[in-house]
């Protein structure tokens, strides 16, 4: 696509010194595309980090029933359904590290057929048109976590924001007493909204 649009370029112009110049321009252009688009990945890449540490670290302020806790031997389930990145990234995150005192596994989903015993269901942006579903089949105990506007008023418990360019992160409290589960005044403190009832 690109040499396509430099020979088109050069056969519109015809003097060597208007081409030379038109390239130097075409050039300049790329460049500050590219550099853009490193900028948009970079900026991507360390938002996805900083949800994945944020999945691993609300599991210090939650509390689940225990008749949902495994086993200490069996797993504590964290379930992403959505693009692999953001599964890998948390591998990364709770690589070595336990939650209640159990092994964490990831699970990566491509819906919510696979969704059986999660302690913790990350729903992506990526799909947010099945987002009622997706939490309507969500084990009753689960710790939903969107990204999505409006997710909230679906059934989500926690959905990530972003207000000024940071990760910011919203709590319904109606969805938390559903599902059986405690969030501690800590983490509520530090949330960039709380709900306490239906919208």
């Amino acid at each position: 696509m690109i040499k396509r649009f430099f020979v088109v370029l050069m056969r519109s112009i015809r003097p060597p010194a208007d081409r030379l110049r038109t390239v130097a321009v075409a050039l300049a252009v790329f460049a500050i595309m590219n550099l853009s688009w490193a900028q948009g990945e970079a900026e991507q890449e360390l938002e996805r980090r900083v949800k994945a540490a944020f999945l691993y670290r609300f599991t210090e302020f939650v509390t689940w029933p225990e008749e949902h806790l495994p086993d200490p031997g069996q797993p504590f389930v964290i379930a992403v359904i959505g693009p692999d990145n953001i599964a890998d990234e948390l591998r990364q995150v709770v690589a070595g590290r336990a939650i209640h005192g159990r092994p964490v596994e990831v699970r990566r989903l491509s819906d919510e057929g696979g969704l059986a015993t999660e302690h913790i269901v990350f729903i992506s942006d990526s799909a947010r048109r099945r987002l009622p579903q997706i939490i309507r089949a969500a084990p009753r105990e689960a710790l939903i976590v969107t990204e999505s506007d409006g997710a909230l008023a679906h059934g989500s418990i926690i959905n990530f924001v972003l207000v000024d360019g940071r990760v910011r992160f919203e709590i319904a409290l109606d969805s938390v007493e559903r599902r059986g589960l405690r969030l501690s005044s800590r983490l509520l403190a530090v949330a960039q909204a709380v709900r306490t009832g239906p919208p």
